[in-house]
């Protein structure tokens, strides 16, 4: 070959080259077919076509601006031929960024040639370039109308029948159906951006893609790209497994696309295989080694999935080392850092993330619509977020608080934020703060699983056990299988609505998904018991005290039980190895001390009932609980000032004004302020006969007879064998001339209670 032929056939060689990664050979063919073009224009009058192919070779080789001359020049030549307008457009709006310039050529070529495809296609490129994406759609769909509807499918050489002419012919259809497939794909990037731009839009935007993508498919099943599209259009839907069918099949048609692989292995992460993920990852890093894109996924996975911290921190650092400006792998490796424990090293992280982002943000304004500063001031609000979850750890609630919100600030639209600082506010005991929280996280994101569980705990500490049930039930609903939510609901249902064989279920169920749950196993022991069921509660905390022996509370509440069965030498035991393991907890102490109480040793009940009150100074209970056990040991003044402690701490605490006021009576003071703690005792509760018969010692003890037997006769209303308002009663009829009465009242009363004459005489009152 000479001339133009072997022009030809170097510039054919180059392309081939290129295509197969020999970069060296195809611009040796390249610079040959140059040379041998611009011999012959050099030696003959310049024509269009030859013009045109050393602008192509020009073209191809990166010289734009030769390009672009030589282009013009063919133009010029001659001016009603499509393919120079077209290239010279092709030259000006990737290479040149000369985007007016390029749709002023391909219309120029329209103008020549309506149906002139290429034009068409390059001119929706443009057009999807400036965002105007509905004129980009236009054209790519006027190029698909220029073309036939149904072309032969392109088949690789080695898939078609035998003795298929590869004449010009066959040929021409190849490059019909490319070109049809490529406007289909195209038109489906596009509708992938418009479903990226309108949340409402979406849904038929992403329908729409994936149908144009699948058409494309059908055209042209050579083509790697249009597998990508469509599975990129999954991914949008989060069809993850469709998705990696079509990744696979890019994969198998072109081997070496890092792209593929990564997105790939995002798809994998999607449906939680972490190990398919990790391999695509790596096989992208391999590929190009200067992304850091790959290492900070194959990292994510590696600490979220793999729970591989010192992985992952490597992978984050090893991207930092690429880039050292690079604010997601500092985010990452922070995470990573916080998920093992060091905060510190977390916080440092989280602060230089934050430190880059706002040096990025004096030239990303803050509150700018560009898609980049969007993204860049949510990045910085996840800095702050996740720096603001290390200082929680680190018990810094302040600290905490100031990052979530000024995460919020910049992006009030992340539901996980409200509900980090819901928790701050939960565990400050600021119930209301959190509630409010939690319901906007909840607004936000109303499938947020955790985000009821918090509320739902809110309302349980706030005693709203009905909401409460409803949260836990809706987290529940959510994530069947975290074990706390059931736990919780279970604690509702046993302790505020008496519904034992639902809490039973709950909890049994928490076993289900943790067998050897401890505190599933003690509550459904508790409610067991609750429900009368005391040996099945038994077994239960014995099988959490065998798993944990160290485990305080089951020794408590296994106490508890004991004492409900009388065992209880076996309960005190409990109690005491309950103190023993955790001796900053009152419960134990306290009952302990009822225990103690109801033995009659009331020095160990006042002891364990001081300690009570050291460790909780506001408990009412402990004060009440102690002063009866200084009345039993006859230190009634003592009595008096705990029980008027009892009730400073909580003035509707009927049976304390109720002792109170017997206390007073018994020492025979203060007998008409008695008379006001009876009544108020009454206010609280009418129907307390203990009350009322106090009020009627006090009157006994007045001499006020009538009043006395007044009283005795409304708690004999209510109960005819009482045997301590019988034989009060009894005294008052007899000191008030009625001996006859009153011996009967008091005959019937030692007949119930032959001791009771010793009660009224210790108490001053024969």
């Amino acid at each position: 070959m000479t001339g133009i032929p072997l022009a030809l056939a170097y510039f054919s060689r180059g392309a081939a080259s290129a295509s197969i990664g020999d970069q060296k050979g195809s611009q040796n063919d390249y610079k040959q077919a140059l040379r041998l073009f611009t011999e012959v224009i050099r030696a003959s009058a310049p024509s269009a076509p030859i013009l045109f192919q050393r602008g192509l070779i020009y073209h191809t080789m990166g010289d734009a601006d030769q390009a672009i001359v030589d282009y013009s020049d063919a133009i010029r030549l001659a001016p009603n031929d499509t393919y120079a307008y077209v290239n010279r457009g092709i030259v000006l709006y990737t290479k040149k960024d000369n985007n007016e310039g390029a749709i002023a050529d391909f219309n120029a070529a329209l103008k020549i040639n309506r149906c002139e495809v290429s034009a068409w296609i390059n001119l929706g490129l443009v057009y999807k370039r400036k965002g105007n994406l509905d004129e980009a759609i236009s054209d790519f769909t006027k190029a698909i109308g220029c073309l036939p509807e149904n072309p032969s499918p392109v088949r690789p050489l080695s898939e078609l029948p035998a003795g298929t002419a590869l004449n010009a012919a066959y040929f021409q259809g190849v490059q019909t159906a490319t070109q049809l497939a490529d406007a289909y794909y195209q038109r489906g990037l596009v509708y992938l951006d418009k479903a990226g731009k309108d949340a409402k839009q979406a849904k038929p935007m992403l329908d729409k893609a994936i149908s144009d993508f699948t058409t494309a498919i059908r055209i042209n099943p050579t083509a790697a790209a249009h597998y990508v599209g469509r599975a990129s259009a999954y991914m949008y839907k989060e069809e993850f497994r469709p998705a990696i069918a079509d990744f696979t099949e890019a994969i198998r048609l072109a081997p070496g696309d890092e792209f593929t692989y990564l997105h790939r292995g995002i798809a994998y992460h999607s449906v939680n295989e972490p190990d398919n993920a990790i391999a695509d990852y790596s096989e992208a890093h391999r590929i190009n080694p200067l992304d850091v894109n790959p290492l900070i996924n194959r990292g994510i996975v590696y600490y979220s999935k793999k729970g591989q911290y010192d992985l992952a921190i490597k992978d984050f650092t090893d991207a930092l080392k690429i880039d050292p400006k690079e604010v997601n792998a500092l985010i990452n490796r922070g995470i990573a850092w916080r998920e093992k424990g060091d905060p510190d090293k977390a916080i440092a992280d989280f602060s230089e993330a934050l430190r880059l982002g706002l040096l990025t943000g004096d030239v990303l304004k803050f509150g700018s619509k560009d898609p980049e500063a969007v993204r860049h001031w949510a990045q910085v609000a996840n800095a702050r977020y996740q720096r603001g979850t290390a200082y929680v750890a680190k018990g810094e609630y302040d600290l905490a608080l100031a990052d979530f919100n000024e995460s919020i600030r910049l992006n009030p639209n992340e539901a996980r934020v409200f509900v980090s600082r819901g928790g701050v506010y939960l565990f400050r005991q600021d119930y209301k703060r959190a509630i409010a929280d939690f319901d906007e996280g909840i607004r936000l994101d109303p499938n947020y699983a955790f985000a009821y569980f918090q509320r739902g705990f809110a309302y349980h500490a706030l005693n709203e056990p009905d909401k409460a049930y409803a949260d836990y039930s809706k987290a529940i609903e959510l994530d069947p299988k975290y074990i706390t939510s059931y736990l919780n609901r279970g604690i509702i249902e046993y302790t505020r609505r008496g519904d034992y064989d639902g809490a039973i279920a709950d909890f049994t169920a928490a076993m289900k998904l943790g067998p050897d749950n401890i505190n599933a196993l003690m509550h459904r022991g508790v409610a067991y018991a609750a429900s009368g069921e005391f040996d099945k509660g038994l077994a239960d905390l014995n099988r959490a005290i065998e798993l944990s022996p160290e485990f305080a509370k089951a020794y408590y509440y296994r106490g508890i039980i004991y004492t409900l069965r009388g065992s209880f030498d076996r309960a005190l035991s409990d109690f005491s190895a309950a103190i023993r393991l955790d001796p900053k907890a009152p419960e134990a102490y306290l009952n302990r001390a009822a225990l103690y109480a109801q033995l009659g040793d009331h020095d160990k009940a006042i002891a364990d009932l001081d300690e009570v009150i050291k460790l909780s100074p506001t408990a009412a209970g402990a004060f009440y609980n102690r002063g009866y056990s200084y009345f039993a040991k006859g230190q009634y003044e003592k009595a008096i000032a705990d029980y008027s402690e009892a009730l400073r701490l909580n003035p509707s605490l009927a049976v304390a004004y109720n002792n109170r006021c017997l206390t007073r009576a018994v020492i025979g003071h203060d007998l008409r302020d008695a008379i006001g703690d009876c009544d108020e005792a009454l206010k609280l509760q009418p129907d307390s006969l203990d009350a009322r018969d106090t009020r009627a010692f006090i009157y006994l003890k007045l001499g006020e007879f009538a009043k006395a037997i007044a009283e005795y006769s409304l708690s004999l209303q209510a109960d005819p064998n009482r045997a301590r308002s019988l034989y009060g009663r009894g005294l008052a009829k007899v000191k008030s001339g009625d001996k006859a009465g009153g011996d009967a009242d008091i005959a019937a009363a030692k007949k119930l209670a032959p001791g009771i004459a010793d009660d009224f005489s210790k108490f001053g009152v024969n």
